[in-house]
């Protein structure tokens, strides 16, 4: 097909979502790339309309072109002919003649009809009609009305580097180390590697660093840092640190704002090392090998469309879902069936008039059902109203492979949302002045991949407190793992769980995860930090935390810098150099 999308360049054009100029009411999506090929503007409007998403574009030509967009009908998973997330193409003032967001439950190619092109340079808009998800990922437009675009994602992406210029991978440099993944673990191991010496890049998918303590998914970071014998360990974990702590609870409603993440103070810890360049908004796509070693890391900018590699001699995968390793062909392990899940926090605010809110009937019908919140139905802690709804437990995903149905298991979330909004306010009469103020729709993942290292820790070895020589990460919280509300299975008569139970285990606090758990088995210079680290299911119920990850990252980039100065593995910093790792954080 490369011959036939080369000789599309003179009479096509091919509009990434990421390069419009202006999302303004839109949010770009970056979740699921790997899983539909591109990143897309989302409609996140709680029920009204966004405000037009611009750019502008350059044709080749003018005269009558057929228009594609990439898109779906996000919901015709569960609901047929309903379409909550439909929107408008305006280009160059002319309204397309088709709505789009209503054909299938797959990403697809939607047939636009023609639009005439009258000068060289249009605007184009894409105009919400509903502000329930709608969804779009690409514009093509083409003087070839009989050419259909391909499906599959690799072609699509082909097309894309080709209609746009982009065909070959640009080099963007080489570092002595990289981490992958913005979140705390990924900041904290490219910062402590950077302030000993190693030239650091850190990649991230987001323009917002934090991950799950991100002012965008807003989990407030958990577990105890700087103990005995490792006082030092968790210095750079403080430095990110919110001002303003609260106590459990502002997850469950409007106290949870974004000012306190302060992804400022994560910018500039980030900002203040020389030694560290951000990738911002680039999202890793694979790996070039050299025998069992990283040589470079591909990344897609998703704001240009360009690809690049960036190479370096020491990687660390901070993305959580082991997105590094799984391309490098590292041991892993994933439950895909019973895994904890991911939660979309969001919020209900009180104002002083009364604000009405749309019918959903495409959403979970939760009329007949309890759920947390509703009258006085009780949250896991108790909790009731506002404060039960959209806590961490509004949680779905646990019964589908978790990186393959990412997609499903956030906008099952969204589904249980607006089905309990829609309940309370249309159905119950209640919360009348109350508005649906945020939800997140960047979800908080717990689970997906989990990176083999020399050590896969289990939950025995920390209730037997079993004493490992190269133990040096404190994990303090207990073993905490989330499984579907027995309480609530009436409303889960879709077939999808979403409210969830925690189940806690308490150990002996701190139990010290070893060294050998935060790096590859069988990839010479992969070290791994958060929630993709070595360990059990049941293990990771204590592990997960943030503050826990970041700890895992100080010591990974510190570990690198070591391996930096000896010209050696990580596998060898724990055979000959671990009292020299173990004693940077006494």
């Amino acid at each position: 097909m490369t011959g036939q999308y080369h000789a599309l360049k003179n009479t096509s054009v091919y509009v990434t979502a990421g390069s419009f100029e202006n999302y303004n009411g839109w949010v770009l999506d970056t979740q699921f790339i790997a899983n539909m090929g591109s990143e897309y503007l989302l409609a996140h409007g709680l029920g009204k309309p966004v405000e037009d998403a611009v750019t502008r574009v350059t044709f080749p030509g003018t005269g009558d072109y057929r228009l594609w967009v990439y898109t779906r009908d996000w919901v015709s998973p569960w609901k047929h002919n309903m379409a909550p997330g439909i929107f408008k193409v305006i280009v160059g003032g002319q309204e397309s003649p088709v709505v789009f967001g209503t054909q299938g439950p797959q990403w697809d190619w939607q047939d636009g009809g023609m639009i005439n092109i009258n000068e060289f340079n249009v605007t184009i808009l894409l105009r919400d009609l509903t502000g329930f998800e709608g969804r779009c990922a690409a514009l093509f437009f083409t003087q070839d009305i009989n050419f259909i675009p391909p499906a599959d994602i690799q072609e699509i992406a082909q097309m894309r580097r080709i209609l746009n210029g982009y065909e070959e991978t640009q080099d963007l440099g080489s570092y002595d180390f990289i981490a992958a993944g913005g979140g705390i673990a990924g900041i904290c191991a490219a910062v402590a590697a950077a302030r000993r010496g190693l030239k650091t890049a850190l990649i991230h998918d987001r323009y917002i660093p934090g991950g799950n303590n991100s002012s965008e998914v807003r989990v407030w970071s958990n577990g105890k840092s700087n103990m005995h014998p490792f006082p030092h360990l968790g210095n750079i974990v403080c430095e990110l640190d919110p001002g303003t702590k609260f106590e459990w609870g502002p997850e469950n409603g409007p106290g949870n704002t974004a000012e306190l993440f302060e992804d400022e103070k994560k910018i500039k810890v980030l900002k203040n090392e020389p030694n560290i360049d951000l990738y911002s908004g680039h999202f890793l796509t694979g790996v070039d090998m050299d025998g069992n070693a990283i040589q470079n890391v591909i990344v897609y900018n998703v704001k240009t469309g360009v690809n690049g590699k960036i190479g370096a001699k020491y990687f660390a995968d901070c993305t959580g879902d082991g997105d590094m390793g799984f391309y490098a062909g590292a041991h892993f392990e994933t439950t895909t069936n019973g895994h904890m899940g991911m939660t979309n926090i969001w919020h209900l605010e009180e104002t002083d008039s009364p604000h009405p809110f749309p019918r959903c009937p495409w959403a979970i019908d939760l009329s007949n059902v309890d759920f947390p919140g509703r009258k006085q139905v009780k949250s896991v802690y108790g909790q009731l109203g506002v404060k039960a709804l959209g806590g961490w437990y509004w949680e779905a995903g646990m019964e589908h492979p978790p990186i393959e149905m990412a997609e499903y298991a956030r906008d099952t979330n969204f589904r249980a949302m607006y089905g309990a909004v829609d309940c309370i306010k249309n159905i119950d009469g209640d919360f009348k002045n109350h508005r649906l103020a945020f939800a997140a729709y960047i979800a908080g993942k717990r689970e997906s991949r989990r990176l083999f290292g020399d050590i896969v820790l289990s939950k025995s070895d920390v209730f037997s407190n079993t004493c490992f020589p190269d133990g040096i990460v404190p994990t303090t919280w207990s073993f905490d793992v989330h499984y579907p509300d027995r309480t609530f299975y009436t409303a889960f008569h879709e077939g999808d769980a979403f409210l969830t139970k925690d189940y806690h285990e308490v150990f002996p606090a701190p139990f010290f995860i070893p060294y050998r758990c935060l790096y590859s088995r069988n990839i010479d210079n992969l070290f791994m930090a958060g929630r993709d680290v070595s360990v059990t299911h049941d293990a990771l119920g204590s592990v997960r935390v943030q503050r826990t990850g970041g700890m895992m990252g100080e010591v990974v980039g510190t570990a690198a810098a070591i391996c930096f100065k000896y010209n050696c593995r990580p596998r060898t910093v724990y055979e000959k150099y671990l009292q020299e790792l173990l004693d940077v954080f006494r």
